[in-house]
């Protein structure tokens, strides 16, 4: 039976620069690695929130990347 093993999680803040010649909306992305695994999805949203804050481009939003190993 195969297994899945925690490596590691990257937590990613969204922020809109404007607009293109097209309408469409210029993403920026600040990454921040080494988040612990038994870190809660509030505790997150709450520490996304709290960092956008001092960035002065409009906030879009907060997502979590994970990364995990499969073993046999």
């Amino acid at each position: 039976m195969a297994t899945k093993t925690f490596e590691k999680a990257t937590l990613r803040l969204k922020f809109s620069q404007g607009l293109n010649e097209k309408g469409q909306v210029i993403e920026k992305t600040k990454t921040y690695q080494n988040i612990s695994e038994q870190a809660s999805l509030d505790n997150l949203a709450i520490v996304g929130t709290a960092l956008a804050s001092l960035f002065e481009y409009p906030f879009i939003g907060t997502s979590v990347a994970t990364q995990e190993a499969i073993q046999d």
